[in-house]
């Protein structure tokens, strides 16, 4: 139950109104915090891109890749000026990848190699596609998986690298053959991998579209691996929707996957979504939405790159953009630069609201308590919770000032600092539990609270 208290309400300006709170929030305008649960250490998992990293090293500042906890890169030279190997030859593209990697590895960053990418079906492919086993001819896929394995063995890739077989092969855009010619893909190559770089993880089937039992891509998929022994390393799917629907989402997703394999009786390993947020989700209010996502159910995540040509193998999937041959960073980046480099000590457990369109990350630091908040392309009012606060050894009623902190966004191409310290506000609770609420007046803008213990 909500406190009647006074409170500050954030209107997405540096003014902060004080007033009295009368009515009360529903359950599902409600995002929680509880102090008493130690969920662990940080290892920001919502810190990874897909492409967006140059293949000449270091045109990128290392600082940028430092300060958004560079984790996880997924690429394979899709869309560089070079071709892939039905065009030729993929030796240009390879050094491409093999510049990638060497960058993943310098911020000791894991690796996923997008395969097809190198095999030439990057989406550029058009009516030239060529796809492994259509018509059951896997020669010029045996070629290509020989070649493959030599040169990762002779450039030192066969630690901190995923290899990612095929993206996107539910969608036409991607794969040509039909979903048997796939399966059948998918064995010849798995069987050949592991015969050839024994203990390299699998990541897939990196489909388009999440896990779900109604989904015959995916029931396939599991049955098909179960019956012939492919299954992958590590389960790899997308969120890159358009909608913002409950079906684009870990909170369906992860529990969906769960159940899937469950009912087919694999093995529940590691899962990473090697794509996620579409266009429209990448500011700072969208990020941290996704970041709390997250952390809540211990999935990796790689953020989506929705730029291309030259573009999709720079700025960091959008985080960046340069004046001249200078890069700066914009407002979503400075999201994941707090996530990354401030948000330390131990996570606690939180809760997002029940619409689904808020949620919170929240750590513990030595003395402080950070809490950053987010709504996924969403406006209106909202409570943030924070319980147990005799956790920190704090008296159950009482009152604490809260620092605030306002993450701004001027576009992908707009340049903006810190994020503006919008001061103290004394905030005062009884029952355990501080509740204020949050004016959300924009989707793109997102919020940090913090007080001292």
């Amino acid at each position: 139950m909500l406190i009647s208290l006074r409170i500050l309400a954030l209107a997405g300006t540096a003014a902060a109104t004080v007033l009295d709170l009368d009515s009360r929030q529903s359950a599902s305008q409600i995002t929680t915090v509880d102090l008493s649960v130690n969920q662990g250490t940080p290892v920001h998992r919502a810190s990874g891109v897909l492409y967006g990293v140059p293949n000449t090293k270091n045109q990128i500042p290392s600082s940028f890749y430092t300060g958004m906890g560079f984790n996880y890169l997924s690429a394979g030279g899709a869309q560089f000026s070079s071709r892939g190997w039905i065009f030729g030859g993929y030796t240009a593209r390879f050094q491409d990848v093999l510049s990638n990697f060497q960058t993943a590895r310098q911020f000791g960053a894991q690796f996923i190699l997008k395969m097809s990418d190198l095999w030439g079906t990057d989406g550029t492919q058009g009516s030239s596609g060529v796809y492994p086993g259509v018509n059951t001819n896997f020669t010029q896929f045996d070629a290509f998986l020989t070649q493959f394995v030599k040169d990762l063995k002779a450039n030192g890739m066969t630690s901190n690298i995923k290899l990612q077989i095929w993206n996107e092969p539910d969608l036409t855009l991607f794969w040509g053959g039909s979903m048997s010619e796939y399966l059948a893909m998918w064995s010849h190559a798995v069987n050949f991998l592991r015969a050839n770089l024994a203990g390299v993880p699998i990541a897939g089937p990196a489909y388009a579209n999440a896990p779900s039992s109604s989904n015959t891509w995916w029931t396939s998929f599991l049955s098909h691996v179960k019956a012939d022994g492919t299954a992958p390393d590590v389960y790899a799917w997308h969120h890159e929707g358009g909608s913002t629907d409950v079906n684009n989402d870990l909170q369906t997703s992860q529990p969906a996957m769960v159940n899937l394999l469950n009912s087919y009786g694999l093995h529940i390993g590691e899962f990473v979504i090697d794509e996620y947020a579409n266009t429209g989700e990448q500011n700072p209010s969208s990020a941290a939405w996704w970041i709390a996502r997250f952390e809540r159910f211990n999935i990796s995540g790689l953020r989506g790159n929705w730029l291309s040509g030259v573009n999709l193998q720079d700025f960091l999937s959008g985080l960046l953009w340069k004046n001249g041959s200078t890069y700066f960073a914009n407002g979503e980046w400075q999201v994941y630069n707090y996530y990354a480099t401030a948000m330390t000590g131990h996570r606690v457990a939180t809760t997002g609201s029940t619409d689904r369109r808020m949620d919170s990350y929240a750590v513990v630091g030595t003395n402080v308590v950070r809490i950053l908040v987010g709504g996924r392309l969403v406006t209106g009012t909202y409570s943030l919770h924070i319980k147990n606060l005799s956790a920190l050894s704090l008296p159950t009623a009482g009152t604490i000032s809260v620092r605030t902190r306002q993450f701004s966004f001027a576009g992908t191409q707009g340049q903006v600092g810190a994020p503006t310290d919008l001061g103290l506000a004394s905030h005062t609770y009884s029952g355990n539990v501080l509740s204020f609420l949050i004016f959300q007046t924009d989707t793109v803008t997102t919020w940090s609270f913090e007080f001292a213990f």
